[in-house]
């Protein structure tokens, strides 16, 4: 689909609706650093490409940046694309991978660039898409009008998912040089960095200067390249957003243990593991999706993720580079909001005590939630789950980090829905709905917030833009000044309306009870 007509699905991590009104007049033409008389044409390393031009920026969509991943290629590292020597169209997104909710194709190993009518070199920044490493896209809803309008060049990327993306089995670890399986969606990130590295000088970026960021299972893609020497110098920077969720991953042993349990349950249960990584390839790609892929995360293989992000940031093994994280004050509440049972003032507790025990239901009284039983259910499952860790998180990159490092959380609880929302539930900051803040344009965002949160808008866009530029987000006229994250409990940038204010890492510890889920920041 054109950037005009793309619609992400119902139930995507991020409703297409978000954005859509940005597509209408939101690109412009720039000019190539490709010897064609067309300025729409860019060489790639494949062959050339012509994007297409819009109002404020130009497109590029669709680009291949690995051979399709099917046949022996399913379930292996992705290889560079074939070579083409006609002008290739570039105005229609490339295919979503295999989504957990239906839908997408194995053919999807496409990134879509776009450029800024101004003349370059300029800052690039790499978006990886959340969705739980099961469902997404780097298509529909990320129109980044509002980073290219500050003269940056955005890529986005699709990578395999699901089964496809994260399968670990023995017979696949015998295919491999590392004696290693899974982490591919991964390798496909890297890959698309390498394209990157070596092509986004042709279209007015500057391969010196790349900024990795991603939101959820894209944040916690990022942290896995800070951690993985297979992405060493393919960045230069990085932006995590809410992706502390998992600061360990998946044992080799483990994942091949449910590699196994999902050969047998797709009917090809073989004593010799070749035999059984044939069968699952002969699968169609339905019959490998209706198997429920259950929770998914980069697997620990040598040569991709020799250790958890958690170990490798308390040890110092991460690339030494400037780094923007944070979180959403009520992620959880993302994940409530498609429960049909309501929370009320007679089940709130009940509901936090089965999953956490009754010790902490004096932390998350409704009262010290201005009386909202949803509310306090969101805060102790974003507590447990993302606020905490994230609090270890960033102790452990100011302990052990050589680069400046800052700390945020959005904050904005009157931030405009992205998803159905029933009365019952208090949402507020929810996971992913900072996103709209970074992407799309003032005119789309605008007739959903309000005149401020449009200003927080840019000020966040400005903060991430120029940490692409400079490595520090501060604002360069002295409005906005985002302190660094420089001792243990450190400085951070809440993302409030009507400006951000700074607090401290000590009273996010103490708003999010973590001295009950990470005694030991």
């Amino acid at each position: 689909m054109s950037l005009h007509d793309h619609i992400m699905p119902a139930g995507k991590w991020l409703a297409g609706a978000i954005l859509a009104a940005s597509l209408t007049g939101c690109l412009s033409s720039g000019g190539s650093s490709s010897n064609n008389t067309d300025p729409l044409i860019s060489q790639t390393s494949s062959g050339p490409v012509r994007g297409e031009d819009h109002t404020d920026f130009t497109a590029y969509l669709g680009i291949p940046y690995a051979k399709p991943p099917v046949g022996e290629l399913r379930f292996a590292a992705p290889v560079a694309p074939d070579s083409w020597s006609a002008v290739r169209s570039a105005t229609e997104y490339g295919s979503d991978c295999v989504q957990s909710t239906g839908g997408g194709s194995e053919d999807c190993l496409y990134l879509n660039v776009f450029r800024p009518k101004t003349a370059g070199p300029h800052p690039v920044m790499v978006w990886i898409h959340g969705g739980a490493f099961i469902f997404g896209s780097g298509a529909g809803s990320y129109v980044p009008t509002r980073l290219v309008s500050h003269d940056t060049v955005v890529v986005t990327i699709n990578y395999r998912l699901g089964r496809f993306g994260f399968l670990a089995h023995p017979g696949l670890s015998a295919e491999s040089d590392a004696n290693a399986s899974g982490s591919y969606g991964i390798m496909d990130q890297q890959l698309a960095l390498k394209w990157v590295k070596e092509n986004i000088d042709n279209f007015g970026g500057d391969a010196g200067n790349v900024t990795i960021f991603g939101e959820s299972a894209g944040g916690l893609s990022v942290l896995s390249h800070l951690v993985s020497p297979a992405s060493e110098n393919l960045f230069d920077k990085a932006i995590v957003q809410s992706g502390s969720y998992s600061l360990t991953q998946t044992p080799m042993a483990t994942a091949q243990t449910a590699g196994e349990a999902f050969a047998t349950a797709v009917g090809c249960d073989n004593a010799d593991p070749a035999q059984e990584v044939a069968c699952i390839r002969g699968k169609t790609p339905g019959e490998i999706a209706a198997v429920s892929p259950g929770s998914v995360t980069p697997t620990l293989r040598p040569d991709i993720l020799p250790t958890s992000v958690g170990a490798a940031l308390a040890s110092g093994a991460f690339a030494q580079v400037p780094i923007i994280a944070g979180t959403n004050l009520d992620e959880y509440a993302y994940f409530l909001a498609s429960q049909t049972t309501p929370i009320t003032s007679e089940n709130y507790k009940a509901i936090i005590g089965a999953t956490f025990g009754t010790a902490v239901l004096p932390a998350y009284d409704m009262a010290l939630y201005e009386n909202s039983p949803s509310r306090a259910v969101v805060a102790a499952y974003t507590d447990y789950a993302f606020a905490c860790n994230a609090s270890t998180q960033a102790n452990r990159i100011q302990a052990n980090g050589q680069a400046p490092f800052y700390a945020y959380e959005f904050a904005d609880r009157d931030a405009p829905p992205i998803i159905d929302i029933p009365e019952w539930l208090d949402a507020g900051a929810a996971h992913a709905f900072e996103i709209q803040y970074l992407f799309g344009s003032d005119a789309s965002f605008g007739t959903r917030a309000t005149a401020q949160q449009v200003e927080l808008a840019n000020v966040m866009t400005r903060a991430w833009t120029n940490f692409a530029r400079y490595g520090d987000p501060s604002a360069t006229d002295g409005t906005f000044a985002w302190p660094e994250y420089s001792s243990a409990n450190g400085q951070m940038v809440s993302f409030v309306t009507p400006e951000p204010v700074v607090f401290s890492g000590t009273q996010f510890r103490a708003t999010h009870r973590c001295s009950i889920w990470a005694p030991n920041p």
